[in-house]
């Protein structure tokens, strides 16, 4: 969206995704920007350079005083709403998320292996099988989405991933293919169950990892 009421200018350039993400986003919230392609404008290249540390990254965005690299459409909405009190009325919450199984074919896969090979070596153990089907999911949506996930997103999608891996370890335990032994001396549903809450901690915190305070 361009035009005269722009609070916003988005430096972009074809064929980058991360400005193509940006731009759907801005544009489903209604929020009015300038586009400037920086490979048809060797001025607005200039200005990315001078504020991306010498480099050439997009999307950068400028909102009155407040320049960003990369950021995301929240972030802008954010400093359009700082800049122009009482002006700004966007739908944020048409934000998109994305499919809320985006990362989920992942966890799915480890599950099926997890699950085959317990079923087919019932005496051998695999203890971090179930960390790495709870932590899979969140990690496989950050992966998707090209981003870190907002830490509500990061925790549904870890406990996501920790149901499915409960479920799978009750299944193996029903069926007596839980009997391995174990790292810790625990009882086999025990530490599958220890498993998972490092998975929710490990995926969930990685799934945030480099997000900024906000």
């Amino acid at each position: 969206m361009t035009g005269e009421r722009a609070v916003a200018t988005v430096y972009w350039r074809q064929g980058c995704p991360y400005c193509s993400r940006l731009l759907g986003d801005l544009d489903r919230i209604g929020l009015p920007v300038d586009k400037v392609n920086i490979w048809e404008d060797p001025e607005a290249a200039a200005t990315v350079r001078s504020i991306a540390d010498g480099n050439e990254t997009v999307p950068t965005v400028v909102v009155g005083d407040t320049a960003m690299v990369n950021p995301r459409a929240a972030d802008v909405v954010d400093a359009a709403r700082r800049h122009t009190p009482g002006l700004l009325a966007v739908n944020t919450s048409a934000l998109v998320k994305g499919p809320w199984h985006r990362g989920l074919a992942v966890a799915l896969v480890i599950a099926v292996g997890w699950f085959v090979l317990a079923a087919f070596n019932p005496t051998t153990s695999f203890p971090l099988a179930p960390a790495l089907l709870t932590a899979a999911w969140p990690l496989g949506r950050r992966w998707r989405a090209g981003r870190v996930l907002r830490p509500v997103t990061a925790l549904t999608t870890a406990l996501g991933g920790a149901v499915l891996a409960v479920a799978i370890a009750l299944l193996l335990e029903l069926n007596g293919a839980l009997a391995g032994a174990m790292l810790f001396g625990m009882p086999p549903l025990t530490e599958a169950i220890v498993s998972v809450a490092l998975g929710v901690l490990v995926g969930g915190g990685l799934a945030l990892a480099g997000r900024r305070p906000s």
